[in-house]
């Protein structure tokens, strides 16, 4: 648990140099320089582009699960193997989802009331990169090299703070955009680098029918994993920009920037936390003790954020361009703080379950997005009355439903060589 808590802190320090660059994106860039009437259309158009590109995203946590598991046998030849393949794989994969955005996103953009071709295809681009840059950095997470991925982490975060600076006062919406596809371009050019020595040392057959098939498996596994949420999410965003007034929307996007602070604190814990629960899973040994720590320190965080916000939400909220105009929304700010914290550990069980190859939970977390994304298209056309609270309201009673399915399942037993072992 040592190096884990070691690894853990190193990256949580890389990655608050990055969220300055979020925090002055968020809560400077985008209320000074972009139109309230387009601020709302950011979040579903980021959503509804990075939905295309999940294939990418879930290749992507397969092979590290797979370098994970195999660094845990200190079996790096085949690693090598794994990850060249991989790479060629990832070029084919990015010219047919670049085919599928020309075709879908010009249509979604034009639902969402933004007329800007330019934002269109750096929004694509943002997501395309996004998505295939994990499949680079997760390789350096798997071999647990956190020194170099967090040496990265910084350096990506100081081009997409440059790339705003220089793009944002003259094309406001393209700007937000391109700084979004600046941090994983700097990602993926410097772990090409970083792993350039490693991947050329002595390699070992990998790329086998057997190996194929399961890594094939694997990855669809996630893409069902990964769809069903982001599914639910674009809906989400959808009907907040297209079913409230833009004012709104526009609120939305600035009280979520408070609650999403917590993401800050949760997401080095989830980037360390998956290499060492695949380790422990290999050698059959629970995975559960890094799940609950992960948890409590994300529910004891939120409920301090959430006083916070309870206290001093319009403050904090008049201290951005033009934040006294949302003031109005700063109530719902512990609301959704909640939500994302309950969501938050969901996502710790379920990564954690797929980096031990474990995908049974499936049986309940895609009907319950299914059923709950039905419900989200549904609710427009009931004449039910839409509002910015309802809303809120509603997406807090769905994370606290993931929370519980993914609490109950936390404490059923799997079946492991010798016997019963907790997740």
């Amino acid at each position: 648990m040592h190096s884990f808590a070691k690894h853990a802190i190193l990256m949580f320090v890389a990655l608050r140099v990055g969220d300055i660059v979020n925090l002055a994106a968020g809560l400077w860039f985008v209320p000074r320089y972009i139109s309230p009437n387009d601020i709302g259309a950011l979040m579903p158009v980021a959503s509804f582009a990075t939905f295309l590109s999940l294939p990418a995203f879930a290749l992507a946590m397969a092979v590290m699960k797979e370098s994970s598991a195999l660094h845990a046998d200190g079996d790096e030849r085949k690693i090598r193997s794994l990850l060249k393949g991989v790479f060629i794989a990832a070029g084919a994969m990015l010219s047919l989802i670049l085919a599928g955005a020309i075709f879908a996103m010009p249509r979604f953009m034009r639902c969402m009331r933004v007329e800007s071709p330019s934002a269109a295809f750096l929004a694509i681009a943002a997501a395309l990169l996004g998505t295939f840059a994990p499949v680079y950095t997760d390789a350096l997470q798997s071999l647990k090299r956190f020194k170099t991925l967090s040496a990265i982490e910084i350096a990506g975060s100081f081009a997409r703070f440059f790339t705003l600076l220089a793009v944002m006062p003259i094309r406001a919406l393209a700007g937000y955009f391109a700084g979004q596809a600046a941090l994983p371009f700097a990602r993926i050019v410097a772990s090409v680098a970083a792993l350039a020595k490693f991947l050329k040392g002595e390699t070992a057959p990998y790329w086998q029918k057997k190996t194929l098939r399961h890594l094939a498996a694997s990855s669809l596994a996630i893409l069902a994993y990964l769809a069903a949420p982001m599914l639910a999410s674009m809906l989400e965003q959808s009907i907040l920009r297209t079913k409230l007034p833009d004012t709104d929307s526009a609120a939305y996007y600035m009280i979520t920037r408070f609650p999403d602070f917590l993401n800050y604190f949760t997401y080095p814990l989830l980037l360390v936390m998956f290499p060492y629960t695949a380790a422990s899973a290999r050698r059959n040994e629970s995975t559960r003790p890094y799940v609950l720590k992960c948890m409590a320190a994300c529910l004891v965080t939120a409920l301090a954020m959430s006083v916070l916000y309870a206290c001093c939400g319009e403050e904090l909220l008049a201290l951005l361009p033009n934040g006294e105009r949302y003031s109005g929304s700063a109530r719902l700010m512990p609301l959704l703080t909640l939500s994302t914290a309950l969501t938050s550990c969901q996502v710790f069980h379920t990564n954690a379950e797929v980096s031990a190859g474990r995908f049974s939970f499936l049986k309940w977390f895609i009907p319950y997005h299914l059923a709950y994304a039905l419900i989200l298209c549904i609710l427009p056309v009931t004449g039910a009355q839409i509002s910015l609270d309802s809303l809120a309201t509603l997406f807090t009673l769905a994370s606290t439903g993931r929370f519980l399915l993914a609490f109950i399942d936390s404490n059923r037993p799997h079946r492991v060589e010798g016997g019963m072992l907790p997740v």
